[in-house]
């Protein structure tokens, strides 16, 4: 109910809050007035403020699921090229969605926060080790053309001095000094 907002099949309509007594359909989404009566109809007593925090809490779990849908179709064409960028992607929307289920979350318990703490330490590191992959990516990207380069000119006879210009000039390579 909360989540989907759909009305279960037995919910007694006459106690609910969008029964509007004409064909005993019920309008609208359902409330945290209608959870506690139903689960009153199922025998259970519960504050409107536990099926409030209930609620919260399934709604982090429902935007979580709707997260690891959209990373499962981000990984299905996934190549060597996509592959540290897509998981630098992945590790930022984990650590969004772990800070929001911090924030949305007033009681976790020490071992909780310790859990959530470890995440956020492992998303961290997968977006640093895919910074650095993607950085000896362009690097060995960067030598290869400098050395097909060099082997080009120095075929067509240009001066080794030429040749260094160019390759500084037109690749961006940087002297260290």
């Amino acid at each position: 109910m909360v989540v989907d907002n759909e009305w279960p099949a037995d919910f007694p309509r006459l106690k609910a809050f969008g029964f509007k007594g004409k064909d005993g359909e019920l309008t609208g989404k359902p409330r945290y007035e209608d959870l506690v009566t139903y689960c009153e109809h199922k025998g259970f007593t519960i504050s409107k403020s536990a099926v409030g925090r209930f609620g919260i809490r399934m709604r982090m779990l429902s935007r979580m699921k709707n997260a690891a849908l959209i990373v499962r179709e981000c990984m299905a064409d996934l190549s060597a090229d996509k592959a540290s960028a897509t998981q630098k992607a992945v590790a930022e929307m984990i650590t969004a969605q772990t800070i929001e289920f911090i924030a949305s979350n007033e009681s976790l318990s020490a071992k909780e926060i310790h859990n959530v703490a470890r995440a956020m330490k492992d998303c961290t590191q997968v977006s640093i080790n895919a910074d650095k992959y993607i950085r000896t990516q362009i690097e060995e990207k960067i030598k290869k053309a400098c050395e097909s380069t060099k082997a080009k000119l120095a075929k067509a006879g240009v001066d080794s001095k030429k040749i260094q210009e160019i390759i500084d000039e037109h690749l961006g390579v940087v002297k260290k000094s």
